[in-house]
C-alpha cells in the first residue's frame, strides 16, 4: 500500500496579508480534502515529501530529503529569469500559473522538463447578474409596440438570465407577468427626466419592437454605449452599426435573447472548473508523479496554442525580460536622484 503524500507548503510572508496567502490557505485545505497530510508554514519541514515554495522568490536552494516546488508568477525581467534558473538547479519543479509564462520561460532556455503549470481558482462564490433590458416607450391599445412578443419571450428565456428596467405607461400587465414568471422588473409607469438617465445607464441592452420609424431611446441608448435590439427601420438604420440584434419577427428576438444567454454562459464556463478543489486535486497529481517517477505533465513546444497565441518567440522573450529590467533600474535611478536633488 502507498504511504499517504505529506505536503508542506512554504509562505514566507503572513498568509492573512498577502494574495499569495490566499493561494497557500486554499491549497492546503483542498488537499486535506484529498485525505493528503498538508501543513502550512514560513519554512521547509525536513520530513515531507513535497515542500511546495508558494512563490520561487523565498526558495533558497535548501535540500530536504523530499522534492521541493516552486509557484512561479511574475518572471517579467532577467533578474527574476536568473533567479528562478537558478533555483531549479536544486529544486524538482516549477509550476507556473499559466500556460504562456512555461513557453516563455522554455523559450528563455530554462529546462522545459522542470516545468509546468496549474491555472489558479476562483472562490466560487461570485455568480453572473441577469442581463438588465431596458424598455422605455409607452403602449397602445392596439398592440403597436409588440409588448405580445415579451409576454411569449418569457417561455425561452429563464430570470436568472434577464431582468428588465421599464418606463412607460400601461405596462402594468405585462409587468405582473413578468413578475409572475420569476423575472425582475423595475417599472416606473411616468416618465421623470433624471430616472430614464438613471435606466439608461443601468441597462446592458435596449429594447424596442415597435415599427413606426424609430425610438428615441435608441439614440439616446446609443448616446450612452448601450447595445441595442430593435427593429431595422426609419432613423435606426441611419446610425452607423447601432443595431446590434436587428428584429424583424419573433423568431429573430427569441434568437437574439438565446445568443446573449449563450455568450454569458460560454463566458462563465471558461472558468467554471477553476476551483480551489480543482487547484488543489491538479497540485496532487503532479506530487505524486514526482515521488512515483511517472510521467509529469509538462510543457511542450508542440503546444500550438500556448505558443502560439501568446506570441511567444524567443527573441520576444528575452527583449521583454530586458525591457522590464531595464525599467525597473531606471525607476530605482529615479528615486535616488529625488533624494539627492533638491526640490
Amino acid at each position: 500500500m502507498t504511504a499517504p503524500l505529506r505536503v508542506h507548503t512554504v509562505c514566507g510572508e503572513d498568509p492573512d496579508d498577502w494574495i499569495l496567502g490566499k493561494f497557500a490557505k486554499n491549497l492546503v485545505s483542498g488537499l486535506e480534502k484529498l485525505g493528503i497530510e498538508a501543513s502550512l508554514g514560513d519554512a521547509p519541514d525536513p520530513m515531507a515529501d513535497i515542500n511546495h515554495y508558494v512563490i520561487f522568490l523565498h526558495y533558497s536552494g535548501q535540500k530536504t530529503h523530499g522534492k521541493s516546488t516552486l509557484m512561479v508568477t511574475h518572471v517579467d525581467d532577467l533578474w527574476r529569469r536568473n533567479h528562478l534558473k537558478q533555483g531549479l538547479e536544486s529544486a524538482d519543479l516549477a509550476i507556473c500559473v499559466s500556460r504562456q509564462t512555461v513557453a516563455q520561460l522554455t523559450a528563455s532556455g530554462l529546462p522545459a522538463e522542470k516545468l509546468t503549470y496549474v491555472n489558479p481558482a476562483h472562490d466560487g462564490i461570485i455568480t453572473p447578474r441577469p442581463t438588465v433590458i431596458g424598455i422605455t416607450t409607452r403602449l397602445y391599445n392596439d398592440g403597436r409596440k409588440k409588448e405580445n412578443w415579451i409576454k411569449k419571450l418569457t417561455l425561452h428565456i429563464k430570470p436568472s438570465d434577464f431582468s428588465f428596467r421599464i418606463m412607460g405607461e400601461d405596462w402594468e400587465e405585462i409587468v405582473a407577468a413578468l413578475r409572475c414568471d420569476g423575472f425582475q422588473v423595475t417599472y416606473e409607469e411616468s416618465f421623470d427626466a433624471e430616472a430614464y438617465s438613471s435606466l439608461l445607464a443601468a441597462i446592458d441592452y435596449y429594447l424596442y419592437l415597435g415599427e413606426d420609424e424609430g425610438s428615441m431611446g435608441f439614440v439616446d441608448a446609443l448616446a450612452a454605449g448601450v447595445k441595442t435590439i430593435v427593429a431595422p427601420q426609419g432613423f435606426h438604420l441611419d446610425a452607423p452599426d447601432g443595431i446590434t440584434y436587428p428584429i424583424k419577427s419573433f423568431a429573430d428576438l427569441a434568437d437574439a435573447f438565446e445568443d446573449i444567454a449563450a455568450e454569458k454562459a460560454h463566458r462563465v464556463a471558461a472558468v467554471a472548473d477553476w476551483t480551489w478543489e480543482a487547484y488543489a486535486e491538479r497540485h496532487a497529481i503532479i506530487w505524486r508523479a514526482l515521488t512515483t517517477g511517472e510521467p509529469i505533465p509538462v510543457y511542450s513546444q508542440d503546444d500550438e496554442n500556448a505558443w502560439s497565441e501568446g506570441g511567444v518567440t524567443t527573441a520576444s522573450v528575452h527583449w521583454k525580460f530586458l525591457r522590464h529590467s531595464l525599467w525597473r533600474r531606471l525607476r530605482r535611478l529615479k528615486r535616488k536622484l529625488s533624494r539627492l536633488l533638491p526640490s
